[in-house]
Order: structure tokens, then sequence, then C-alpha cells
């Protein structure tokens, strides 16, 4: 009998995992709502003249050959190991199959010690565990899963809506991390469909407390109704390509984006909530400096020092670059001295062994809701020994906890009087504020009123968690065609805001706010509404009436200098183009009074656009 011929691709993988012969990329994973980098995914890329350089390939081989868990377990500390000496920032995901988990059972302890002594803290590694392979044993999975938790890991799950992922699976492993497989990602902004199942992920991860993550980003469209539909961070082509030396902050074309669309209320000049002396708005100003030790102090001296001193709470343990190792807390250092033997064996030993190696650490710049989301999530028994502060990673300060939460409900009591909740743009106060200083210095400008025609249908049919979301559209479409140096864009309340145009292109501003509109909403609506252009409700005689899609129509006029005395009076005289605009039928639109006032110097006078009523009363 002639032997079988050799496997060319069994060979290819002998050598690799010999020669240790493939390269670690990396791809973010942006936090779209805070603009930066929250984390890093680790890919495995083969050599490119090799037969197994498709990474499918090469695992399927692996499998194929019964190694596949001896190579994920050195590619995972390849991961780690170029993951540390790039210094690259946030958490690491790193995928791993079910095989590989389930041969950890047991073996959890020493995979977090080899972790930590390749320098990096277990809470920062997410294990991703990926869906190519079947599970045949979920309870051991579940009890290697817990190990990992255990020893600080976190846990996501891949590529939800393919392959063997199911919402039973989600369900049973409740992970830290949901990835949403790219097919319901690509297209999102014009697939209704699409849209309702990522909303219905988002609102699931909300009950079981865990976040979402959109992959396979790669067009901008899809970007704006991702974030629309309260995804928080995403993956793909459109930020960045996988890299072996990747960019450690993300690159200034999306920083600024990112921020501004985060918060449209800062794109304005003089819009933004105008802050108290003092506010506090970020960890740098709630951190005070405390004392400090290093790992040469023996556990004998912490113990002395909390006896010493009962109001110090905890001592944060710096290395010689002044790096934060992590915590001594009174509570758990005074308690353990108490153990039976335990003075007599660590006495003399270095406070590392009392220490919490896993302390909250926020840099710097951190605002506030991101230190006020980690604290939520922190045990209740260690709120009172409060947090660690640094800048480039090297010791700023201590916080406490009920600083923090003072601080917060101090910026959200200042928030509520200035700015609408839902959009954050400045409220009625600013609006008044910002038209009475115009007035009273004689600046000449043109204001809008604009309004969601239709908006309550629509908000009966399709819940007011969406109406919500068109209502922050509006204001987005709004701030995005306002000039940031010189207009004002304001939100009275429900669907009502105020806009303030300073410069000679108003009416082009005007007409990009609704084109701008009449494109985004489109995704709001059933295939079948959109056909339809409408939807039918039972009226108060249960008879059913038929209501248009919904459009944004404004009534605005042209002020001069002197037309006014108050924003109250400009604010009655726009009650009228408003109503008229309105009562128009068609796409969304405006119409302009000119009746009292005529067109001021600053505002050179526009022949009308399509969308602009030209009649005069």
């Amino acid at each position: 009998m002639r032997d079988a011929a050799p496997d060319p691709l069994a060979a290819a993988l002998d050598r690799l995992i010999a020669q240790r012969g493939f390269d670690i990329h990396f791809q973010p994973l942006v936090a779209i709502d805070r603009a930066e980098i929250f984390a890093f995914e680790a890919l495995t890329r083969a050599p490119a003249d090799g037969p197994l350089h498709s990474p499918l390939v090469l695992f399927d081989t692996a499998a194929r050959c019964g190694r596949l868990i001896e190579l994920e377990q050195l590619i995972i500390r390849r991961a780690v190991e170029r993951f540390k000496a790039l210094g690259l920032p946030g958490q690491l995901f790193v995928n791993v199959t079910a095989d590989t988990l389930l041969a950890a059972h047991g073996r959890v302890d020493h995979l977090a010690a080899e972790v930590r002594a390749l320098g990096l803290a277990t809470s920062r590694i997410v294990v991703e565990l990926t869906e190519t392979r079947p599970i045949d044993d979920l309870v051991q999975l579940g009890d290697s899963l817990q190990a990992l938790r255990a020893q600080g890991f976190r846990i996501a799950l891949d590529d939800l809506g393919e392959g063997f992922a199911s919402l039973r699976r989600w369900m049973e492993m409740r992970p830290d991390f949901v990835k949403i497989d790219r097919h319901f990602i690509d297209g999102v902004a014009q697939d209704p469909l699409k849209q309702q199942f990522v909303r219905s992920i988002v609102e699931m991860a909300a009950t079981s407390g865990g976040e979402v993550v959109a992959e396979g980003l790669e067009q901008e469209p899809d970007l704006e109704v991702l974030g629309r539909l309260g995804i928080t961070i995403c993956q793909g082509y459109l930020f960045a390509r996988p890299s072996a030396a990747p960019r450690a902050q993300l690159g200034p074309q999306w920083s600024g984006r990112l921020a501004a669309a985060a918060q449209p209320h800062l794109l304005q000049n003089d819009l933004a909530l105008p802050l108290e002396q003092g506010a506090i708005t970020t960890a740098a100003q709630l951190a005070r400096r405390v004392q400090t030790t290093t790992p040469a102090a023996s556990c004998q001296d912490i113990i002395d020092l909390f006896h010493r001193d009962d109001q110090l709470l905890a001592v944060p343990v710096l290395d010689e670059h002044q790096r934060p190792l992590g915590l001594l807390r009174s509570l758990q250092v005074l308690k353990r001295s108490t153990e039976r033997y335990f003075m007599d064996i660590f006495a003399r030993r270095s406070c590392v062994e009392l220490m919490d190696p896993q302390p909250l650490v926020f840099d710097v710049s951190t605002p506030l809701r991101a230190m006020s989301d980690a604290v939520a999530s922190l045990d209740e028994r260690l709120l009172t020994d409060g947090f660690i502060v640094t800048r480039d990673g090297a010791y700023f300060g201590s916080g406490r906890c009920s600083d923090l939460l003072k601080a917060v409900s101090d910026l959200q009591v200042h928030a509520a009087r200035y700015a609408n909740p839902l959009t954050l743009l400045p409220g009625n106060v600013p609006i008044d504020n910002h038209l009475d200083r115009l007035i009273e210095g004689g600046e000449a400008f043109l204001a809008a009123v604009w309004d969601i025609d239709h908006f309550k249908p629509f908000n009966d049919v399709y819940g007011y968690r969406v109406g919500d979301d068109i209502i922050r559209l509006a204001a987005r479409v709004l701030t995005q065609a306002a000039d940031p140096q010189h207009d004002f864009v304001g939100h009275i309340g429900g669907d009502d805001f105020v806009m303030v145009l300073r410069g000679a292109d108003w009416e082009a501003r005007l007409n990009r706010v609704c084109a701008g509109f009449d494109a985004a909403v489109r995704s709001f609506f059933s295939a079948e509404h959109l056909a339809a252009g409408g939807y039918e409700t039972l009226n108060r005689q249960n008879q059913p009436t038929f209501h248009p899609l919904p459009t944004f129509s404004a009534g605005a006029l042209l002020h001069q200098p002197g037309s006014f005395d108050s924003a109250r009076a400009l604010a009655a005289a726009l009650a009228e183009p408003k109503r008229v605009a309105k009562g128009r039928a068609g796409g969304s639109r405006y119409f302009i009074d000119r009746r009292l006032h005529g067109t001021p110097h600053r505002l050179p006078t526009n022949t009308p656009s399509t969308h602009e009523l030209a009649e005069v009363f």
C-alpha cells in the first residue's frame, strides 16, 4: 500500500509554529461617543508568500491537524508582548476559540500569572470568543469563563448573528462586550431592517449590562446612523486597517469630528454652557496629592501606617517611574493583618502582597461622564477608597468618589438650567440671552424657528424612543449647517428649535438644513411607509386618518437694527411666518416674512430658492 501524499499545509503549519513565523497586527476599536481609541483587536498574519497567509486557512489547518490550541496559546502570548512593547492604550481583544477556552479549564491561574509576568494587567485583556467552531461542553465553557472573570479578564462574544452564535449563547455567557457581525453594519444607513436589529441588540445589551461593538464599519453614513441607534464603540476600515505598528491615538481627522458630533453644542462659538468659575469637568480637577509608597515598604510598615492614622483610607503604590502599581486599602490591609499567622509570614515582605493590583485609574483628561460610568460599575465596598489620577502614565494625584459624584450632580443641575437634556443644545435661558445681546448691540441677523411637521403621529406609530432619535437628528442637521464662529442653534423644547444666522450665506445654510433633514430622515421609515408617503392612524372618532411623513419647516425673518426691543418681541413676530411655512405641503421648507423688516445691510437679499416661499403677506 502506497504512503499517503504529504500534506503541504500541515508541513507549513509545523514550520510556522516551530519558527513562531507569524506577525500580530492591531486594529483599533473607537469609542465614538468619547472620540478616542477604546481598545485594539489583535489579528494574526502568517507570511504573505506562504500557503497559510489566509487566517481562515491557517486556523482551519491547525484545527484539522490537532494543533489549534497550541497555536492560539502562542498567538495570545505574542499579542500581549507586542501590545505591551508598542505601548498601546486601552483594552486588548484577543480571539480565542471554544477549543482553547475548554482546554484552559483549570489552568486560568497560570494564564493570568503569565500575562502579569509580561507586564500587563489582566483587566486590560478581553477574551473574544470566536464563533468559527461549535461548542461541545457548555457547562465546562461556563466554568472556564467564570475562572477568567475571577482573574480579572473580560469576555466578548464575536460575530453576533453569524456562525454558531445565538441569543441563547449571549444570555448564558453574559459577556462584557457583544460584537455585531459586519453583515448587519454594512449599509445599515439604507436598511431599516438592519437598523431595527441593531436597535434591539443595543436595548438587550443595556438590560444585560454589556456593551455593543459594531464590526466592519466602512461607510460614514453608517457611522452616523449607528451613533443615533445607541452604538458607542465601532471598528472597521473607516477608522483604520489592521497594522503591525498602529497609531496609539485617533487621527486628527477623526478626533475632532467625533468630538463635535458627540457634543453638538460645542460647535457653536458662544453656545457652550456658561459653566460657573471653577466648575469641575475632568479628573485633573478632582486629584489631590496624598501619601504614597513604593514596593520597598513592608507589610508591617503599611499596617503601622494605617494604625497611626485612622483617617487614611488608601495609599497608592508607585514604581521607580512614579507609575501606579496598585492601591493599599485600609480596610483590607487591617483585616488581613488579623488573620492567623499572617504577621509571622508576611510582616517583612513587600507591601505588594497587600495591595489591590487593579485600582480605578483615570487620566487627567478623563471627562466626568466617563468617570461616573466607571464608578457606577464599581463594587460599592470600594467606593470609599477613591481612585488614582495619572498624567502620561505617571501618578498625578488621588480622588474621592464622593467628590466625583458631587461634581456630576452639580454639572447635571447646571446643565438642566441651560441646555436641553435630549440634544444638549442651549435651552430657553441662553436663547433669550443671545437674542437680547444681538438686539441690544444693533446687530443684523436672520432668525428662524424650526419645527418638525407631523411629529405626533410619527411618535405614535414608531414610539417615543425613535421620536427622540428624530429630534436628535434635527439638532445635528441644524448644527452641521451653522457656522460655529458666527451662528447660533438652540432647542426651545420638544421638536422646536431656534437658528440665528449672521453671515451673508444664510440662504445656502437654510437650504442645507432642508436637504440634510429630508435625506437623513428616510432611514427612520419602513419601506412600506416610504412607498406610501405616510401612514394611517385612528383619530378620536376611531376613523382612519392618513398622515404624511415628517418634514422640517421654519418661519424666519430678517432682522435689522431697531426692529425689536427684546427677544420676547422677536419671538412673537416669528409665530406668523412659522404658521405659513407649516401650512405648505411638500418637503422641508422655510418662509421668510419681509412685511415689516427690510433687508439688513449685512445680509444682502438673495433670490428665492426652491425651499423659500417667496410671496409676501
